[in-house]
C-alpha cells in the first residue's frame, strides 16, 4: 500500500526521466540497462543528488517498467554504492535529528483517516511517539505484541520481559485505542490473525507474511510529516523518540519512570500519552 505521497513523487521521478530520455531519443518504458545506468550517473555526475533522491528514482523508474520486463542493474548499482560511500564520508546528508512536538504530532496524525493506509500510519506513528522505539524493534512487532486495554494500548517490546503501556489520548485525532483497534480490525478483516503487526502489501492492499522493513517506517514518518507541512529537514523516525523524550515536561514522570523508559530496568512500566 503506497501512500498518496509517494504515488506524486514516483510520478514526478518519472516524468523527469521521460524528459531526459527524450532529449536524448532513447525509450522510456521500457528502456534499457544502458539508459537506465546512463540516468542513474546522470543523476550522481551531473546533478549530485543524495543518494537516497537516485535511490527514489532508482524504483521509480524500476516499477514503472512492464510486467516481466528485466534488466542488468549491477553497473548502476556500483555507481550509487561509490557515491553513497562517498557522500557518507564528505557528512553531507545527516543533519541533526530534530524533534517532532506535540503540534507536529497532531498535525501528522490529522493526515490520517479510517482507511487502511490511515489507519496503519496512524497506529504505528502513536505507537512509536507512545514507547520511544527503536523503529527496528517495531518492524518487528508482532499482532499478538499488542493488547487494547481500557484507555491504553499495552506494547509488549520484541525480545524483551518489558512491555509499555501507552495511555490514550481521549482525542479522536490523536488516539492511539482509535488507530491501534482500526488497524487490528482491518488486519482481522483480511485473515490476518497472526503475525507481523505492520505486514508488507502490495498495490491491490493484499497484505503478505513479510514485515514492512525499518527503512519503510521511516518513510511512512517522513512523508507524514510532509504531508502536514512540516519542515521535513531532519526529521526522521528517530524524531518521534526524540520529541517523545524532550516533551517529557509535560508529563508527570518520576525517577522509577527514567529509569524504565531508558530501559536501565526489566520490568513491565507505564507511558504516558500526552493529551492535547
Amino acid at each position: 500500500m503506497s501512500t498518496p505521497n509517494t504515488d506524486r513523487t514516483y510520478r514526478t521521478q518519472r516524468r523527469q526521466f521521460q524528459a531526459w530520455c527524450a532529449d536524448r531519443g532513447v525509450d522510456t518504458s521500457p528502456c534499457t540497462a544502458e539508459t537506465f545506468t546512463d540516468y542513474i550517473s546522470y543523476l550522481i555526475k551531473d546533478r549530485r543528488m543524495a543518494p537516497s533522491t537516485v535511490e527514489l528514482a532508482w524504483y521509480a523508474i524500476r516499477t514503472w517498467q512492464p510486467h516481466g520486463h528485466w534488466f542488468e542493474t549491477a553497473t548502476a548499482r556500483e555507481l550509487w554504492d561509490r557515491w553513497k560511500m562517498e557522500w557518507a564520508a564528505s557528512g553531507r546528508g545527516k543533519p541533526k535529528t530534530v524533534p517532532i512536538t506535540e503540534d507536529g504530532l497532531r498535525a501528522m496524525l490529522s493526515t490520517c483517516q479510517d482507511d487502511p493506509t490511515g489507519l496503519r500510519d496512524g497506529c504505528l506513528i502513536t505507537l512509536a511517539w507512545g514507547t520511544a522505539i527503536l523503529r527496528s524493534e517495531l518492524a518487528g512487532c508482532t499482532m499478538d505484541s499488542v493488547r487494547l486495554v481500557e484507555g491504553a494500548v499495552r506494547l509488549q517490546m520484541p525480545d524483551a520481559q518489558t512491555s509499555v503501556l501507552v495511555r490514550d489520548s481521549r482525542d479522536p485525532v490523536t488516539s492511539v485505542v482509535r488507530f491501534t483497534a482500526g488497524w487490528l480490525a482491518h488486519l482481522r478483516r483480511n485473515g490476518q490473525h497472526d503475525g507481523f503487526l505492520f505486514p508488507r502489501g502490495d498495490r491491490w492492499g493484499n497484505l503478505g507474511e513479510k514485515a514492512l522493513t525499518a527503512q519503510t517506517l521511516h518513510r511512512i514518518v517522513c512523508e507524514r510529516a510532509e504531508a502536514a507541512g512540516l519542515d521535513t529537514s531532519g526529521i526522521s523516525f528517530g524524531s518521534l523518540r526524540v520529541g517523545r523524550a524532550t516533551g517529557y515536561s509535560t508529563v508527570a514522570f518520576s525517577e522509577p519512570d527514567v529509569a524504565s523508559f531508558g530501559r536501565w530496568q526489566p520490568p513491565a512500566f507505564e507511558v504516558l500519552y500526552p493529551s492535547r
